[in-house]
């Protein structure tokens, strides 16, 4: 693992080394840092894929980018108070586009950027080229998510499903020989958010999906399914014959997903039986919850890679755009969370074009020959959440104290050119191997001094840089308590307000499929973007801590991937004529839930799985009475939320 590591990131140093000299041999000196911006952006951006729309972001790219180099040159031209104008305009814009509601935000290498294009104006001569130079790094930055990302799904996609499949063969074996050495349940959990992540990137128009995402979004539905019962406390109760078709189940799943459909040959589902296994179960009446959920998975598994086998290879990639497209955003209930001036897009927006204004006004009002460390820091420490920059403050100013100390001391033993420049670019070097804010931030210290003092007075700009850093973060420090707060308690607020809107759409969908109205492609999207909703949800658990709201995001996991599954079921299986008026009672006891005889409801439910003879219409209805027993599990840790608040 450790050579490996040494090999990737001497790899990414060379190649980051190689392009920024190669950016700088074509557009000259004066935009070196502009190809350093663009690797950064390229680097950074490939964990998101831009690959759905390449034209619409191709560009929304070179849009920023032109708007970041001509605001650049504006403000550098122009007066003081006109330059505080178009500064403000030109880091909204840009914050705005690159700060996200649900996602991770990407404005960092285009911050970067303007702040380098600020520090470094070019005369109106060589403007062109540095025009040129900034469309040049949009398209290189598209050009390598189209070599990186366009076949994601495929590449590591697949692989991720792959792993999850191992990681359950692995839980089977161990509940077989009663071992507990198997993976955790949350590393299985994040696998599948990162694949389902992979295919909200995906989406086209933000909506449709590949006829292979859908597949493979419903593989990883089944897969997950059959996870949590084989973590479920009662295991050792899962009936063995169960245990053993899943095993061979997995096999092949595996050699399934990794299917190259232009190479390989179709692959016969011929060594398990899930139709005997279902005989089976019939003869035996199983009727307890966890083998017939276990089933349940195992079918819904079996029926993807059926359909996997079957597409054929031209049709992959291909789209129906069935149906209206359905916004979960444009519920009148939750649309400030995305429109209005509470959205986090448009807090941060509002907070660091204020913040930069501020700093860009004391640099030009007081002459502040280091003053660009003033704008660094401010983009470093306003973070779209409170809580993020509070630690971050602290950690900023011990890193950039303890790296002036060691470049400082590095500069007084080794005088000579040479040997200065080479302690920069290993800093570069060892930069990649840590990832700790503080860590990295001190490594940055010491190329960002190192680089301007290698010539210069190591003293002098050491003392300057600490001086403007301390300003920096008094600014970033107020900003983000006072101007346009955005703190955890409403980040949870709004997630649980947009969570609870997608699950009531969810099962709106669930109703009107049921009642003969089915539009697939509207509960995928939902399913789709809870993961990313859940996603967010952790990053805010992490820092919150409480175990209720983790509960809390547990339970809503479960219950949205039941309401799909049980969609998707009735959706493919023809539910028998006798049960059919049955059933559709027992999902408007979902539909319409309330908090009151909860015991009456799972009495009726189970009495339901006791009295059906078909063993299809019993998994259904298991699955009914999982999603009631979430409901009222999710509705008594709300409860216990709302009170420790009070």
């Amino acid at each position: 693992m450790i050579k490996k590591t040494i090999i990737t990131n001497t790899i990414t140093f060379m190649i980051v080394m190689f392009f920024v000299i190669t950016f700088k041999s074509i557009f000259g000196n004066e935009n070196t840092l502009i190809g350093v911006t663009t690797i950064t952006a390229t680097l950074m951006f490939l964990e998101r894929d831009f690959t759905a729309s390449p034209l619409k972001n191709v560009l929304k790219f070179i849009g920023v980018n032109l708007l970041i180099g001509l605001g650049a040159s504006l403000i550098v031209a122009s007066n003081l108070w006109l330059g505080l104008i178009i500064n403000f305009i030109v880091v909204f814009i840009f914050s705005y586009i690159f700060t996200y509601n649900l996602r991770q935000p990407l404005y960092v290498p285009f911050g970067l950027q303007y702040i380098f294009l600020l520090s470094t104006p070019v005369s109106t001569d060589r403007l062109g080229i540095r025009l040129l130079a900034l469309i040049s790094g949009a398209l290189i930055i598209m050009l390598v998510q189209l070599l990186v990302n366009r076949n994601k799904l495929d590449t590591h996609g697949n692989k991720i499903l792959v792993g999850i499949c191992e990681s359950i063969e692995n839980k089977v074996d161990c509940i077989k020989d009663k071992s507990d050495n198997y993976d955790s349940i949350s590393n299985v959990s994040s696998s599948i958010d990162e694949f389902r992540t992979i295919i909200y990137d995906k989406r086209e128009l933000d909506y449709y999906l590949t006829k292979e995402a859908k597949i493979k979004l419903n593989m990883s539905v089944a897969l997950e399914g059959i996870n949590t019962v084989l973590y479920s406390v009662d295991n050792k109760l899962i009936n063995l014959n169960i245990l053993d078709t899943l095993e061979e189940l997995l096999k092949v799943a595996k050699k399934v997903i990794s299917i190259n459909p232009k190479k390989d040959k179709i692959i016969q589902l011929n060594s398990y039986d899930i139709k005997k296994l279902l005989d089976y179960c019939q003869e035996q009446e199983i009727n307890d919850l966890l083998n017939l959920q276990l089933l349940e998975g195992m079918i819904y598994l079996d029926d993807t890679l059926q359909e996997l086998t079957k597409l054929d290879k031209e049709q992959y990639n291909a789209i129906n755009k069935i149906g209206k497209k359905v916004d979960v955003s444009s519920d009148k209930n939750i649309k400030y969370l995305f429109k209005t001036t509470d959205s986090p897009k448009y807090c941060y927006a509002m907070r660091m074009a204020i913040t930069m204004t501020i700093g860009l006004f004391l640099i030009e009002y007081f002459k502040l020959s280091e003053g660009r460390w003033i704008l660094f820091t401010i983009l470093s420490l306003t973070t779209p959440l409170y809580e993020t920059s509070k630690h971050k403050i602290i950690y900023r100013i011990e890193a950039t104290l303890i790296g002036a100390i060691i470049i400082t001391v590095l500069f007084s033993i080794f005088k000579s050119e040479d040997s200065r420049l080479l302690i920069v670019m290993l800093s570069g070097y060892l930069q990649g191997y840590v990832n700790e804010y503080k860590h990295k931030t001190i490594f940055v210290t010491i190329s960002a001094i190192g680089s301007a003092a290698i010539v210069g007075n190591i003293q002098a700009l050491t003392i300057g840089r600490i001086i403007m850093v301390v300003i920096g973060a008094l600014v970033a420090i107020i900003a983000n308590k006072y101007l346009f707060p955005y703190n955890l308690e409403k980040s949870n607020y709004q997630i649980r307000r947009i969570y609870d809107v997608s699950i009531k759409k969810m099962f709106n969908e669930l109703c009107s499929l049921v009642e003969g109205k089915n539009n697939p492609e509207v509960i995928k999207n939902l399913f789709v973007t809870t993961s990313i909703i859940e996603s967010k949800a952790r990053i805010n658990e992490q820092i919150d801590k409480d175990k209720n709201y983790i509960s809390i995001v547990n339970e809503r996991r479960c219950l949205v991937s039941n309401i799909y599954e049980l969609y998707m079921w009735i959706y493919r299986e023809n539910i028998n004529l006798q049960d059919r008026d049955k059933i559709i009672n027992y999902i408007k006891l979902l539909i319409e839930y309330r908090d009151d005889n909860k015991t009456d409801k799972v009495t009726l439910v189970e009495k339901g799985i006791n009295e059906s003879n078909n063993i299809k219409t019993k998994i259904i209805i298991s699955t009914i009475l999982v999603i009631l027993e979430e409901l009222e599990r999710l509705s008594e840790l709300v409860k216990l939320s709302e009170k420790a608040q009070i």
